[in-house]
């Protein structure tokens, strides 16, 4: 049989450089929808499908072949929350003053 226990049960990513920890994350849950309900609002729903750009975020990960960061724009209305497990995520919120 398989072993459920092998598999975690939580997830770690990091929010404009502010590590968050998620347990029993939502499989259906999207990025966007996260973001949003901690109170992330910049991003936006528009279309739903990825064509108008009102959800883009940026998302990094490490990349082990080059040993650096890898980055790219993502609609977050269509990227599942658990993809983003290990990821470092920038909203329009984390692109703006140091001084804050």
């Amino acid at each position: 049989g398989i072993d459920v226990a092998a598999y975690r049960t939580s997830m770690r990513l990091y929010v404009n450089g502010k590590r968050v920890d998620v347990s029993a994350p939502d499989p259906s849950m999207l990025l966007l929808d996260f973001l949003r309900s901690r109170g992330l609002t910049g991003a936006k729903l528009g279309c739903g499908e990825g064509g108008c750009g009102a959800c883009t975020v940026v998302v990094s990960r490490f990349d082990p072949v080059t040993g650096s960061a890898r980055h790219a724009s993502v609609n977050a209305c269509l990227m599942p929350l658990l993809a983003a497990d290990g990821c470092d995520v920038t909203t329009v919120e984390g692109i703006g003053s140091t001084r804050d």
